[in-house]
């Protein structure tokens, strides 16, 4: 029998050249079944085999001990389902004990969204005076403009982008490309970074690449990087309200609904595969109009 992590590395191999996932989807699930080795070995378990349903009754409540969301649990459990499917088949086990195993309930979350004020107040409020400051002018009008997931940024290249039509090529999840558009005044911000400042930081370390976002060294811009952009950019605009990447993506989606763009198109912009994962922000904009129904009508008490 293999050693358990032996049949991990194994497993991340199958990810990343059968089926092709991204490597912070690897990272994550190797993550995930890394932390449960560690707890089987605490436990004096050196098999997967030996791994019974009773026991993990014991692993759910060393989880629930450490205060973990249910969403938190509930992403452990599809990692080590996923896992020990693949042990199966392979042969390394003769049952998978996960599918015993029920996801935790979770609560509904609305997706955390900026009202269009507050995006043009967080946006106008970005300092334009240096170069890195401009990258970051560039970059966060972008994401708004075309609704950019963060990996979507980080990975976007100079020969992805088309000025004079002004859309993007973007590689989504999956590696399923789509066109994205993006307005006049992102793209003049684009312009002036790429053409200004771009090149100097690159400049800095002697870096040859066709990333579009880099960092003060040169460097492509890795997602942390764009997260600690924005926790400043966001500390400095407002430190009570909770804004992460995402959140300009949610406020994209957001505001084309509220402005009456039909669902099928914000699926299309957003690289959505199924139009259910879109239909979560037509909740947000029904509460929104709710309010404004309530603050408007003048026979509403």
């Amino acid at each position: 029998m293999k050693r358990m992590r032996e049949l991990l590395s194994e497993y991340c191999d199958y990810l990343k050249y059968h089926k092709n996932y991204s490597i912070l989807t690897i990272e994550s699930y190797q993550r995930e079944i890394e932390q449960f080795i560690d707890y089987l070995m605490k436990e004096n378990i050196n098999c997967f085999e030996d791994v019974e349903y009773a026991f993990l009754r014991g692993y759910l409540s060393e989880l629930h001990g450490q205060k973990l969301t249910h969403s938190s649990i509930n992403h452990k459990l599809t990692s080590l389902r996923s896992f020990y499917r693949y042990l199966q088949r392979e042969e390394y086990v003769k049952d998978n004990p996960f599918l015993l195993i029920e996801s935790l309930k979770e609560a509904k979350r609305n997706p955390d969204f900026l009202y269009i004020d507050e995006m043009n107040d967080l946006l106008d409020s970005i300092e334009t005076q240096s170069s890195l400051g401009r990258r970051n002018k560039a970059m966060l009008e972008l994401m708004y403009a075309s609704g950019l997931r963060c990996s979507e940024v980080v990975n976007l290249t100079l020969s992805s982008i088309d000025f004079s039509r002004q859309v993007l090529l973007i590689q989504g999840k999956g590696n399923k490309a789509r066109y994205v558009p993006f307005h006049d005044w992102a793209s003049e911000c684009l312009k002036e970074y790429i053409n200004e400042d771009r090149h100097l930081l690159m400049d800095t370390t002697k870096q040859d690449h066709d990333f579009v976002f880099v960092n003060k060294n040169g460097k492509p811009l890795t997602n942390r990087g764009v997260q600690n952009i924005v926790d400043r950019i966001a500390f400095c605009y407002d430190s009570t309200k909770k804004i992460h990447p995402h959140t300009f993506r949610h406020s994209f989606a957001t505001h084309l609904l509220e402005s009456g763009v039909d669902l099928r198109t914000v699926q299309e912009l957003l690289g959505h595969e199924n139009l259910s994962t879109t239909q979560v922000y037509t909740h947000v904009t029904n509460e929104y109009l709710k309010k404004v129904y309530d603050k408007s009508h003048p026979r509403k008490k």
